[in-house]
């Protein structure tokens, strides 16, 4: 860990042409700033964010240079499968699937490996390619979230792609406590998109139960969210989710809404959430023409 701390330290000084003098100056002596850089030693906290300082390099770029030295397993599987959920990639899915139940049985008393294996489960149960969860299972994860008393990204992330499987009053108890316990968070920019994919799998999961009063509160919450006009893509989530709610509510304008943020996303080339989005629209478009001819 020290030693890919002081290569990323190391490389953002050499990239910005200082020496090792100019950033030391009077807050570490030149030979503990290169033990540092060579791996050898570790500096406390107050130091680095002083010496980055010195060189005008924020703790959020020092942490996105890091990643590209030391990127955690735990990180590494959670985005992946984030992204073989959204494109339905059941054979990536089982393989961690086994992996994890492999490390849970060799190590029973590491509780991750076991939270890892329920959010597999739950997310191969919602693409139609697995038995439900054992209730044993969601109240283990239950347990785990309620003990922890502030939320980081493992935790955004267990809750996000374990939703759908928990009862309306622990979506409704979870979210509150979300909003609420997340505020910290937002200034970091990957817990801000977290927190955004969170919103929108409750926001949907919420419609799709009918809990329309607390689908129309997140639906507010995700609207006052402060955004740059450049963040297109949660720009257009948040009027998507929008449509549906009002769809869902009997106003039909909302039919065209979730239509004009399918295409935008075509016309980015989003072609995978651009399906989800249509696939979506289309049981939609189905139910409302069943209804009509039910009443008719």
């Amino acid at each position: 860990m020290k030693e890919d701390l002081g290569k990323s330290f190391k490389m953002l000084r050499e990239s910005k042409g200082l020496s090792q003098k100019e950033i030391a100056g009077d807050i570490i002596s030149i030979a503990q700033l290169s033990r540092f850089e060579r791996g050898i030693s570790s500096i406390n906290a107050e130091t680095l964010y002083n010496c980055l300082e010195n060189m005008n390099v924020s703790v959020e770029e020092f942490q996105c240079v890091c990643r590209d030295f030391l990127q955690s397993q735990n990180a590494i599987f959670q985005n992946d499968v984030a992204k073989a959920f959204l494109e339905k990639n059941t054979l990536k899915l089982r393989e961690y699937l086994a992996k994890y139940q492999s490390l849970a049985s060799i190590a029973p008393g590491q509780k991750f490996y076991r939270l890892n294996t329920i959010i597999i489960k739950s997310v191969l149960y919602q693409c139609d390619d697995f038995d439900k969860v054992s209730k044993k299972d969601i109240q283990f994860l239950v347990d785990y979230l309620f003990s922890v008393e502030e939320w980081g990204r493992y935790e955004l992330w267990l809750f996000t792609y374990s939703a759908a499987l928990m009862t309306n009053n622990l979506v409704e108890i979870f979210a509150s406590e979300m909003i609420n316990r997340t505020q910290f968070y937002q200034e970091i920019p990957e817990n801000r998109r977290l927190v955004n994919q969170m919103l929108f799998n409750v926001i949907i999961i919420c419609v799709e139960r009918n809990r329309f009063s607390l689908a129309f509160k997140l639906l507010n919450y995700a609207d006052n969210l402060k955004r740059e006009e450049t963040d297109l893509f949660t720009r257009n989530a948040v009027k998507y989710c929008r449509g549906y709610y009002l769809c869902k509510r009997g106003n039909l304008s909302g039919l065209t809404i979730m239509e004009k943020c399918t295409e935008i996303m075509i016309f980015l080339e989003c072609y995978t959430i651009a399906q989800q989005m249509s696939d979506r629209l289309t049981k939609l478009k189905q139910e409302k023409s069943y209804l009509q001819k039910e009443i008719t």
